[in-house]
């Protein structure tokens, strides 16, 4: 009997931007922060919706500094190191905006686009 290494695809989710929801939160990885250009300058998020042949469509716009109806970006932080990837958490107005999805102890995840310097459109 020969045995063989199971070849690991080192790029599984590395070369996809996406954003995972659920739990309330958004969590949005290293590269749709590498989208819009994240190096840390970004503090606030706004969430928009628009119409889209009847549907509704989520942006989420990243902002520097306060404005009316933003909410606070955490960051996470490996090792006394802040790493990249940005979380959005208000339980109440994502679970309006993504149903049973923004509820769930668990997270679905979602691709997301760049549709201005600093918006990315949640693709469902």
């Amino acid at each position: 009997m020969e045995w063989n290494i199971v070849k690991i695809s080192q790029t599984s989710g590395n070369t996809v931007p996406f954003v995972s929801i659920g739990r309330g939160q958004l969590d949005f990885n290293a590269v749709a922060c590498d989208l819009v250009n994240d190096n840390g300058n970004y503090k606030y998020a706004q969430l928009l919706t628009a119409k889209d042949k009847g549907k509704t469509v989520v942006a989420v716009k990243f902002l520097e500094n306060y404005e009316n109806d933003t909410i606070v970006i955490k960051r996470k932080v490996q090792n006394g190191k802040t790493i990249k990837g940005m979380t959005v958490v208000n339980k109440g107005i994502i679970s309006d905006l993504f149903g049973k999805n923004g509820k769930n102890e668990g997270m679905v995840r979602y691709s997301v686009e760049l549709i201005a310097p600093d918006m990315l459109k949640i693709l469902e």
